[in-house]
């Protein structure tokens, strides 16, 4: 009996023993495995979001003047609109009388009346006096080479002026001096017509002498040639002030589009020399431009940009094109769409403030992505650990990873993009150790 007993004694002390040694078998295997957690590679574009700010602009303007005659003003009575402001062709943008216009008028209009007279009393003094065919012949060609003379004269004036801003001079033989550029080619060129055409007229002129009037003739071509001149003068004069009283009267909009800038406010004066308004050029949409310049990527035309509103939620658009402003500084421009502007509000709101915007950069091919965290190493040398899982037939699994080598296309929020085809392998990472290649691991306990 006390046999018995001692032997289950025994028995029951193996057991515990045993327990034991299973016990802190599995403690000291617990402590000594690499703990990791697993993911699977997902095939798929690669996204990296920027937020941005930007304002409306316009990539393309026209300057809108009205053309006024040396020493002519316009005053503004009236501005119908405002940068930012949609208008439709025909609209009225600016209101405005010439300033002196009734002044101006009465003069030109006194000046014809005071030639029309002179020439009515010159042509009843003279009306026994008959003019041969060869006497009207020689007159043409007088006046012909006066206006020729003129033209060259002229041409001469604005040659030599931009000979002076580029600093240069004409060929012995009046040729284009080298470096000339094309507005000073294109003005010797004039200029060499025009004394051509003074040649020509002096030659007529020397083939007509014979037939020069006698001086009582020629006494009254001139005075009539006078009168004439003063009487076209006055008529061109008042028809341009009509003109110009009838353009400022009411100045519109030469086609469908957005102001830009609108500088001059009701009362001012306005020369001619600037432009009265700036309207985005025909045809040409506003964009948000934002700076890009702090991104260490370039930004893909189609890229999709997202905007947050109050009104529409979260509202899509897209990168229309970018480039580099006059600071050196990188920008991309967004497309204001129907949807952006109810959503956020006006052209001219936009133009007024800047909005927030997230800039999505989409991978153009879809490639493996997998998180950051199980992608180990720098530079070329990049590398990710795959599991290889047996079942022990205990029920129970050896989990075991390799390293796998690499090629890494992209990085953006936490995601990488490589070339090789892992969507097959679970893969570790957040392990809790360095890991080597053919070292068994087990999964983090939830």
């Amino acid at each position: 009996m006390d046999m018995k007993k001692k032997a289950i004694r025994a028995l029951i002390a193996l057991a515990v023993v045993v327990a034991l040694c299973m016990f802190f078998s599995g403690t000291l295997q617990t402590i000594t495995t690499a703990k990791v957690r697993t993911t699977r590679a997902k095939n798929g574009r690669l996204e990296q979001s920027t937020e941005l700010t930007g304002k409306a602009v316009f990539p393309d303007t026209q300057g809108l003047r009205v053309k006024l005659e040396d020493g002519a003003s316009m005053q503004i009575t009236k501005v119908n609109t405002r940068a930012g402001y949609a208008v439709k062709e025909g609209d009225v943008l600016i209101e405005g009388v010439i300033a002196d216009y009734d002044a101006n008028m009465k003069n030109a209009q006194t000046s014809y009346n005071e030639a029309m007279e002179s020439l009515m009393q010159l042509e009843a003094k003279n009306a026994n006096l008959r003019l041969r065919r060869s006497d009207q012949e020689y007159a043409d060609c007088y006046y012909a080479l006066v206006d020729a003379q003129k033209e060259e004269l002229s041409a001469r004036m604005d040659m030599e002026a931009q000979l002076g801003l580029e600093r240069l001079q004409l060929t012995p033989d009046d040729e284009a001096p080298e470096g000339a550029s094309e507005e000073l080619m294109s003005l010797i060129e004039l200029w060499q017509g025009a004394r051509e055409a003074t040649a020509l007229a002096q030659e007529a002129l020397n083939a007509k002498s014979r037939l020069m009037p006698e001086e009582d003739i020629w006494t009254y071509i001139t005075e009539k040639r006078g009168y004439e001149d003063k009487i076209a003068d006055a008529e061109e004069k008042m028809l341009k002030l009509n003109e110009q009283s009838a353009k400022a009267a009411a100045v519109t909009a030469p086609h469908d589009g957005y102001v830009v800038d609108a500088p001059l406010k009701e009362g001012e004066n306005y020369d001619g020399l600037t432009d009265l308004m700036t309207l985005n050029a025909e045809g040409c949409s506003p964009v948000l431009r934002a700076d890009v310049s702090n991104m260490d990527h370039i930004v893909a035309e189609g890229s999709v940009v997202t905007i947050r509103t109050e009104r529409s939620g979260v509202i899509e658009t897209y990168v229309t094109g970018g480039g580099v402003n006059e600071e050196g500084k990188r920008y991309v421009d967004i497309a204001i769409t129907n949807d952006v502007l109810s959503g956020v509000g006006s052209v001219y709101t936009l133009m007024q403030n800047e909005i927030s915007m997230t800039l999505v950069a989409r991978a153009s091919q879809a490639t493996t992505l997998v998180p950051a965290a199980a992608v180990h190493g720098t530079g070329t040398d990049r590398y990710v650990f795959t599991v290889d899982t047996v079942d022990s037939g205990l029920g129970t699994a050896r989990m075991t990873v390799h390293r796998t080598n690499v090629t890494v296309l992209g990085e953006a929020d936490g995601t990488v993009s490589i070339q090789e085809d892992l969507g097959y392998y679970d893969l570790a990472y957040m392990e809790d150790r360095p890991l080597n290649d053919g070292d068994t691991v087990m999964q983090y306990m939830e």
